[in-house]
Order: structure tokens, then sequence, then C-alpha cells
């Protein structure tokens, strides 16, 4: 077992631009809040809100990146995390999710997110999330997750047995969606 933060490069999370003195737009940059994770890998572009590019530029530290895996860290989507791909970049985030960016080094990002996934693992977070109005989970506790690490080719196999099955989920909802049309 390792903890999150001794396999990712960085840990983070954003800030609401109207708390720096800056606004939404009605397009621009897209800005990604927690209710836009948690549907498989992707992220769900319709519940995209949008900043510019001088705000994307103010706000450094919750720019994201290609392969980060971005987890909801407060509210009723505690736990749910997608993966950051190129057609949603370039992306900005509030304080409500979690950028975590796996050093490729150390571990497959795909495997993290696979494991971050598990109904045991999602269960453990929400019990151990702050008790008030809104749950939450702060990145200390995130960087403490423990993940269960195997060799790096095995990391790649897993994620290859599970992407396939992921795609023929992905296939599956596409015949239903079009049988229901």
């Amino acid at each position: 077992m390792v903890t999150l933060d001794s396999i990712s490069k960085k840990i983070t999370k954003g800030t609401t631009p109207t708390s720096v003195g800056c606004a939404f737009e009605s397009s621009g940059v897209n800005f990604i809040k927690s209710e836009s994770l948690g549907h498989g890998k992707s992220v769900d572009r319709s519940k995209f809100a949008f900043i510019s590019a001088q705000t994307h530029e103010r706000l450094k530290r919750s720019q994201i990146a290609e392969n980060d895996i971005l987890f909801s860290m407060a509210g009723m989507f505690l736990g749910k995390t997608s993966i950051a791909t190129p057609e949603i970049l370039p992306a900005n985030t509030n304080q409500a999710v979690a950028i975590i960016r796996i050093d490729h080094q150390k571990a497959n990002y795909e495997y993290v997110y696979y494991y971050l996934n598990q109904r045991s693992v999602i269960q453990a977070i929400n019990a151990s999330s702050a008790q008030s109005a809104q749950p939450n989970i702060n990145l200390r506790q995130i960087g403490q997750i423990e993940i269960d690490l195997p060799s790096r080719e095995m990391q790649d196999k897993i994620v290859a047995i599970l992407a396939s099955i992921d795609k023929k989920i992905e296939l599956n909802q596409k015949i239903n969606d079009n049988l229901a049309a």
C-alpha cells in the first residue's frame, strides 16, 4: 500500500473566480464543477461554466492538464471522479474539485482512477468526510488515501481489461439510446 500523495506530482484544488474579483462568462475556458464528475471517465460537458482566458491565467494553481484525475471533494458528489481529456482543455476548476496529477513514473493514472472508483474506497471516503451540512474531504485526507499498487505491468493489464469493459458498456448505452429514440 502507498498513499496517493506518494505517487502524485500534484494534489490541489481550485477557487471560485468571483472570490478573486473575476466573473463567469457565457463562453471561454471550461470551468468544471463537481456536478460534472462521476459519469464514467468522461466529464459531463453540459454542466460546464466558463471563465475568460485572463481569469484562467490568474487561477494558475487550478489549471487542469491532460490525464489529471478530477475528484469531487465536497457536497453530494463527494468521491466522484473523472479524467481530463484533451477535448475539455483548457479547463479550470473550483474548490469543490481536487486535481490529482499522478507521477507517470510511479503509477498508471488510469489504474489510480479505477482504484478510486471502487465502492469500498468511495464508502470509506464518505465515511471519513466532515459531518456538516455539506460533506467534504480536504486535500490532506485525499493525499492519505491508501492505494494497493501492484507492479506497473500488472497495473497496465488491469487497466486494459477494465477499459475494454468500459468501452462495451459505452457501446451498449449508445445502442440503448438509439433504440429508445
